[in-house]
């Protein structure tokens, strides 16, 4: 049985995790500034090709990794993968004023940090399942939460650390934090044994594409909701995987973090394309909503499936098919 250590030390490792995500976007204006790193847009851009290509390729190897080296070393590499992003970073702030020589130091700092998402994340989502039982789906939406919530705090500490005069400062927090983690999780058993919205998300998405300029208070909240669906969406996934797909609850985990990160990566470099073509913000959450209203319809299906047991009175022989 897991401590109470375990738990929330993997709880920390979300949070944390979650706001070393962020720092590269939360720090666009200073890798744009012509003071600071001076990168165009499309080099801004093509920065996170790296990071989505690596997160990609480690969530799906995940699972055969720690087969092989054990969850506990997938764990930890992933968390040394992103003190090594954070120290490119900040190794790539003395040679600023080189591009030749700062912007590959970022484009390796990103695939680091890609390589440490996918293979962390997946881990965690196994770490809080199996540690947790009797409450998968509460467990799984905490850790979660706790990632959106580093995700949020990371923008805040830029802009704090930017009014101090050292913008830096983040990616320092981010290693002494991920440094910290390492020296306590290495200490610790971690076993990972073995273990046992949509609708509303498509109606949201819907009202955004109507919304005019003038709703600007209906906008934020309509977006609060469909950030409320999104966000719930990932970790409810993970956790009726790990429930449902008990023989291969670790490759699920890495699988659906894999396209979900092929999803960010096809938002994140299409929307730009679209908008520049002639394409409206409007038109576009209008396609997304279609998208959300097709997975809406895909999640009755996959929630249903036979009953566990089959009827067995006369003329009843037959299993049956109940809504999980």
């Amino acid at each position: 049985m897991a401590s109470t250590t375990e738990r929330t030390v993997i709880n920390a490792a979300g949070l944390v995790q979650g706001i070393v995500l962020v720092t590269f976007p939360a720090a666009s204006t200073i890798f744009t500034s012509t003071s600071e790193y001076g990168l165009s847009s499309s080099q801004y851009g093509a920065m996170f090709l790296p990071q989505v290509a690596l997160a990609i390729t480690t969530s799906l190897l995940g699972a055969g990794l720690a087969r092989r080296i054990s969850t506990k070393r997938v764990y930890l590499l992933g968390l040394a993968c992103s003190t090594v992003a954070m120290a490119l970073l900040l190794a790539s702030t003395l040679v600023k004023s080189n591009q030749a020589a700062a912007y590959p130091l970022l484009l390796v700092a990103t695939a680091f940090l890609g390589a440490g998402f996918g293979l962390t994340v997946p881990v965690l989502n196994t770490y809080t399942s199996v540690f947790n039982p009797d409450s998968v789906d509460r467990s799984v939406l905490v850790l979660n939460a706790l990632l959106g919530l580093g995700t949020a705090l990371a923008p805040v500490l830029v802009a704090i650390f930017v009014g101090l005069g050292f913008w830096w400062g983040l990616p320092i927090v981010s290693t002494v934090l991920l440094v910290g983690l390492l020296v306590v999780s290495v200490r610790l058993p971690l076993q990972a044994g073995a273990q046992a919205g949509a609708a509303r998300r498509a109606g949201t998405f819907l009202l955004t594409s109507v919304l005019s300029r003038p709703h600007a208070a209906a906008g934020i909240a309509v977006f609060a909701l469909a950030g409320l669906g999104c966000s719930a969406l990932l970790p409810l996934t993970i956790s009726f995987g790990s429930e449902d797909l008990t023989a291969m609850a670790a490759a699920m985990a890495g699988g659906v973090i894999a396209f979900y990160q092929l999803g960010y990566g096809i938002a994140a470099f299409g929307v730009g394309p679209l908008t520049d073509s002639g394409v409206s913000l409007s038109a576009i959450f209008g396609f997304t909503a279609v998208v959300a209203g097709l997975m809406a319809l895909l999640s009755f299906f996959v929630t249903r499936r036979p009953a566990r047991a089959a009827m067995t009175g006369p003329g009843s022989s037959l299993p049956v098919s109940a809504p999980r």
